[in-house]
């Protein structure tokens, strides 16, 4: 386990998926059913190594590969479909929600800077009653650059009002921890609700 002063830090800006909830699994079956649906399957595997990727580059890249996905918006559209359906029984990884309670408890600014829709990220804080404890939102809705480019985050040390040497990204996938590095924020990485290492922007 990786030993972080967080004290030092007066912003933190949480990824969402694979970070502060254990989503993955669901999207990972919302994927698959929409593969079946159009007469192709994909292992679970493809859906974690793009992790932070947009459900758009997501989709571009399975046709890419030779699979006959439709109309991308709509093979999006009915991903995003089966995930919301199942959105209720997405758990928080505890270590990280503690990260952000903590930070929160003493007066640190929240960020939620993630590449899925604004909608998400408000349903899952309103399910999960924590809406209170996030100071601000940067979704795929809120930038038209999405991770590993910087703009996530970017916006968020603006919202925050908060120097980049203050803040801490906490991420779990390779597209967010380079978008933290572009934007010369610290990143805690993490798997799984473990803290991984400490990558620093210098």
């Amino acid at each position: 386990m990786v030993n972080v002063d967080f004290e030092r830090y007066s912003g933190l800006i949480f990824d969402l998926d694979g970070t502060l909830i254990d989503s993955m699994p669901v999207h990972v079956r919302a994927w698959q059913q929409v593969s079946r649906e159009h007469g192709f399957s994909i292992e679970p595997q493809f859906i974690y190594d793009r992790g932070g990727f947009s459900s758009r580059n997501i989709v571009l890249d399975m046709k890419a590969m030779g699979n006959d996905v439709g109309v991308v918006e709509d093979f999006v559209k009915r991903k995003v479909e089966l995930y919301r359906a199942h959105i209720n029984e997405v758990p928080l990884f505890p270590q990280v929600f503690s990260i952000l309670k903590n930070a929160k408890d003493r007066g640190a600014k929240v960020t939620i800077g993630t590449g899925t829709q604004r909608i998400n990220v408000v349903d899952i804080l309103a399910i999960h009653q924590i809406s209170h404890l996030v100071d601000f939102i940067v979704s795929a809705d809120d930038v038209t650059e999405h991770k590993p480019h910087p703009a996530t985050y970017l916006k968020a040390l603006s919202l925050m009002d908060i120097p980049a040497d203050k803040c801490l990204v906490i991420e779990d996938g390779l597209p967010g921890i380079q978008a933290a590095k572009a934007a010369a924020i610290d990143c805690l990485v993490v798997d799984r609700d473990q803290f991984v290492q400490l990558n620093p922007s210098a």
